[in-house]
């Protein structure tokens, strides 16, 4: 499906994404470039979108049902890393919708309804993961570098009603999905394709929105983390069991923002250019396209992330999902304990289940923890 047609700053007709392309252009400079989709995209797009699909429903919904049934007080890696998990699924619920389109040539067969659905689901995810990304750097920034002096904002209530925020500020990122994505015509007739209104109002607004729900967490994650380097240096230091359970948790945020990134710089572009800010001569047009393309399956991909890297670095999840996989269902149906890796002794983001009872933990805000990204 190579075809050659006029730029319509959509590159989503090949990519899925979620966030604004799919632009019907009014005249201008930039329609009258010439571009080519990436050759066979329609057949490796859908592939990865149900790769993805069928890892990130199976591993987040494993990690939220751990946590989930967990015993003994609630601690505050079990609730970020609960919520990030949640946003993580929700994500991975409409990757079929878009690997169906993608396979289509970008035309969308589920109704304006799924179209706007699935794209405010996206948007408000997206945005979920990335504060609770940044909340937890601020968990792990006051617990190592405060200590003690942050103990009284470092409760399992206090933990929630971040979390709650942070869900309020994702659903009112996401609401100019339901406003401005609908169906629009394909370049030549071809159907419909789940786009955005040609609005450079929404245009600003986008902008807008991937500054405070990307770019500023994102500084907030790395001025955490390059005070919590400086503290790692300097005695006392902290045990093994902790270092390891804050490389479990950078490995995450370091896939995140790896993933997004580069399709963050590219929407950035796509906005100002479609504003006229930025004139683009056609060669970069065509640059910005394909690369918005493996932004985006990059940026898609990471839902599925997180339950790997707990398979890769943390033992005892490991050990469970081998419990689970290998016909232990019966014992695992059983209310599971995981806590903490960083309000534990071992370097865990989930211990070892307790199938005894519920044993009495340290309290999270009496040693420095390490939540989960």
């Amino acid at each position: 499906m190579n075809r050659t047609e006029p730029w319509s700053t959509s590159p989503w007709a090949e990519s899925g994404d979620y966030s604004g392309s799919g632009i019907l252009e009014e005249p201008g400079e930039l329609e009258l470039c010439i571009s080519w989709d990436l050759p066979y995209s329609y057949i490796y797009i859908p592939v990865l979108y149900l790769a993805a699909f069928a890892v990130g429903l199976l591993g987040n919904a494993f990690v939220m049902w751990l946590l989930a049934g967990r015993r003994g007080p609630p601690r505050l890696i079990d609730t970020f890393v609960l919520h990030l998990a949640a946003a993580d699924l929700g994500f991975v619920l409409t990757l079929p919708l878009w690997a169906a389109a993608a396979a289509l040539g970008g035309r969308w067969p589920f109704g304006e309804g799924l179209c706007k659905l699935s794209s405010f689901s996206l948007a408000g995810t997206r945005c979920a993961g990335a504060l609770l990304l940044a909340g937890m750097s601020v968990d792990r920034y006051l617990a190592v570098v405060k200590l003690l002096d942050a103990r009284q904002l470092r409760t399992p209530r206090c933990a929630l009603a971040a979390c709650c925020g942070i869900w309020a500020v994702a659903l009112l990122a996401g609401l100019p999905a339901l406003v401005y994505r609908g169906l629009q015509p394909l370049p030549g007739g071809q159907g419909s394709q789940c786009g955005e209104e040609p609005s450079d109002t929404f245009q600003g607004l986008s902008l807008l929105l991937l500054l405070l729900t990307f770019m500023l967490p994102l500084g907030v994650t790395l001025f955490c983390y390059c005070r919590i380097s400086r503290r790692l240096r300097r005695p006392p230091h902290l045990g093994r069991a902790r270092r390891n359970s804050l490389r479990i948790i950078f490995a995450i945020e370091s896939t995140f923002v790896g993933s997004w990134l580069p399709f963050s710089v590219l929407r950035a572009v796509f906005h100002l250019a479609r504003l006229g800010a930025l004139p683009l001569p056609c060669t970069l047009v065509l640059a910005l396209r394909w690369g918005l393309t493996i932004a985006t399956c990059l940026a898609f991909v990471n839902s599925c992330a997180n339950p790997v890297i707990y398979l890769l670095l943390d033992r005892s999840f490991r050990a469970q999902a081998r419990r689970g996989a290998c016909g232990g269902v019966g014992r695992l149906a059983r209310r599971v304990s995981s806590a903490s890796s960083l309000s534990g002794d071992d370097s865990s983001v989930f211990r070892t289940c307790s199938w005894g009872p519920p044993q009495r933990m340290h309290s999270v805000s009496s040693s420095p923890q390490l939540p989960q990204a």
